[in-house]
């Protein structure tokens, strides 16, 4: 396994520190936790397990770095430069199928390998925000519009845009998409320096949340009926009420769109023992993390926990749920196409 151990207080002080906790007196592995911007559903997740684990579990540190595309924090973890990460089953097919980000690779399937997932949950719907005074009304207003899909070469931009031409016919060309990643795309739109912003999201969302705040906003409908539910990799259909945000959100009825279902996973590098660890940690001090946010106890639940499993269970999660009786279901498994 591949780790990283600190030496001496003052580094694991520090570690401790970038985890959003402070040690004291304890040197311990040093693990590294990726995910997507602050505010950001995987966030609040990673964040809310790292201070379990690094409260609850004995000489094993997280620290998160919220920085880069889910995308290529999957092909860290497979070559053993991060350790957990937020993962989704979209990711995992287009790596194998070398599609996307990915569609330069030539050992795609061997790398996929080398990740195991620990739980999944839901990531929250996509919401398609815009100002309410910005004359969009439908997602058919938006040729021509400024446009934040998500981060380059992440996976929910490919769906996002997909989702846009399959339910108006709009192509990437025809609006001007915004190159940035999350958290600058967030604060893009609360300058008012873009028109539509698009964030997958559990309800209510602190960033959305902000927005609210200082501008009325409102949430655009996606006509769901005319996308494929691609259930392999995880989508969902979703509903986001017309008062989640309060009066300053300016719909009269609710919004339909799509979700997906998403995954705290590991390298396969990290050992079975620790993820055992940690994975026994995240379920005995579930209470700790619900605190964290609103949303929290309906999205980290032990039902949905292994709804859907990408590729494989890391063996030290699989260890621990059949050690504890858990109905562990048949994994999806992403083939290369022919």
């Amino acid at each position: 396994m591949k780790y990283y151990l600190l030496k001496s207080l003052k580094y694991a002080a520090a570690g401790a520190l970038a985890g959003g906790l402070m040690a004291t007196g304890v040197i311990a592995d040093l693990y590294k936790v990726t995910s997507i911007a602050p505010g950001m559903s995987p966030f609040v997740v990673n964040t809310a397990i790292s201070k379990v684990i690094n409260t609850r579990v004995d000489n094993v540190e997280f620290q998160v770095r919220a920085t880069g595309a889910a995308t290529k924090h999957f092909v860290d973890a497979a070559n053993g430069s991060v350790d957990f990460l937020f993962g989704s089953p979209t990711i995992n097919w287009l790596l194998v199928n070398h599609i996307g980000p990915y569609a330069k690779f030539t050992n795609g399937p061997e790398l996929e390998a080398n990740v195991g997932m620990i739980f999944s949950y839901q990531i929250g719907p996509y919401h398609y925000i815009t100002r309410a005074d910005s004359g969009i009304m439908t997602l058919n207003d938006l040729r021509g519009k400024k446009v934040f899909a998500g981060p380059p070469g992440g996976a929910a931009k490919g769906v996002v845009l997909g989702a846009i031409k399959a339910t108006t016919g709009i192509e990437a060309a025809e609006m001007d998409i915004q190159k940035f990643g999350f958290d600058a795309a967030i604060q893009a739109f609360q300058d008012d320096k873009i028109d539509v912003i698009v964030l997958p999201t559990n309800v209510p969302s602190a960033s959305i949340q902000q927005f609210a705040l200082t501008k009325k906003i409102r949430i655009l409908d996606v006509d769901v009926a005319k996308m494929p539910l691609r259930k392999a990799v995880g989508a969902t259909f979703n509903e986001i009420a017309a008062d989640a945000y309060g009066s300053s959100q300016m719909n009269d009825e609710p919004t339909n769109t799509h979700g997906a279902i998403v995954n705290f996973s590991a390298g396969m590098h990290v050992s079975e023992d620790v993820v055992y660890k940690v994975t026994k940690a995240i379920w005995e001090n579930l209470s700790e993390i619900h605190e964290t946010a609103k949303w929290m106890p309906n999205t980290i639940t032990k039902e949905g926990a292994l709804e859907l499993i990408a590729s494989r269970l890391h063996p030290g999660a699989e260890r621990y749920y059949r050690e504890m009786g858990w109905d562990i279901p048949e994994p999806m498994v992403y083939m290369p196409k022919k």
